[in-house]
């Protein structure tokens, strides 16, 4: 029987704190010092850019400083996510063999546990071929990663109460528009869960049946736990290092720097 996965809540924190604590995950894990590790986050109002994405190609840099959104770099690939307090933000950290399922894709077996979870709302979601999570054509869940030998790092979202206007007033759309190159507004694009069920449903709640659909789907067991000692010690080190800024810096080997087993 597989190990269960660590779940740790770390609750709300700076958008480069938050990178910082996920770069630290990594590297714990990357040399065996850590298990398989699901977190749940929590961002006042950031834009999290893919590790090679420019800041200024993607968002309205003065917009982002006149509303007080943060941006940090993620470490891992992809393109730009919004995150806020209507939005569930999460990082798995595990190893790349234990995700390959069937098609020995671990993307789609990582989008078909978000989609097995958001179902547990009795939502009609669909999983998009090399996309997102959607409900009627419309994106409700996001994810991307990054994969540097057995380790694999994916982060995403759920959309659960979005503030639209917001998201249109940082992002920069292509053509300076509010629009992608179909000519839909961004609202017309995402949609939240509070949209469909018609009320907006706790951070609890969404947590519990994601984890609910994710175990089905993962075939694996969770475990509440926390951040060890080590864990927010390289964290901190990170963040000093300046992890989440432009450009993206190297992550120190948790070996020279950590010190003991988490």
């Amino acid at each position: 029987m597989s190990v269960p996965v660590r779940v740790v809540d770390t609750g709300l924190m700076s958008a480069r704190r938050n990178v910082a604590i996920t770069a630290a995950l990594h590297e714990l894990h990357r040399v065996g010092q850590i298990s398989d590790t699901l977190r749940f986050s929590s961002y006042s109002a950031a834009v999290l850019v893919g590790r090679q994405q420019r800041p200024a190609d993607v968002v309205r840099l003065k917009a982002c400083r006149r509303q007080r959104v943060e941006i940090a770099r993620r470490i891992t690939q992809g393109g730009a996510f919004y995150a806020g307090a209507g939005i569930l933000t999460w990082d798995l950290v595990a190893d790349r063999h234990g995700f390959a399922g069937l098609s020995g894709d671990v993307t789609d077996t990582i989008r078909s546990g978000l989609s097995a979870g958001l179902a547990r709302f009795g939502l009609p979601v669909r999983c998009r071929p090399r996309g997102n999570v959607e409900l009627a054509g419309r994106t409700i869940a996001e994810l991307s990663g990054t994969i540097e030998g057995p380790t694999m790092v994916f982060q995403g979202t759920v959309l659960v109460d979005v503030d639209v206007a917001e998201m249109e007033r940082v992002f920069r759309q292509p053509r300076d528009r509010k629009s992608d190159e179909s000519g839909a507004r961004l609202g017309e694009r995402i949609t939240s869960l509070s949209e469909w069920l018609g009320r907006i449903p706790s951070m609890h709640e969404a947590r519990g049946l994601l984890l609910a659909g994710l175990s089905h789907a993962w075939r694996r067991e969770f475990r509440a736990d926390r951040l060890s000692p080590t864990e927010q010690r390289l964290a901190d080190l990170l963040l000093a290092r300046g992890v989440g800024t432009e450009p993206f810096g190297d992550v120190p080997s948790a070996a020279a720097t950590a010190g003991t087993h988490a």
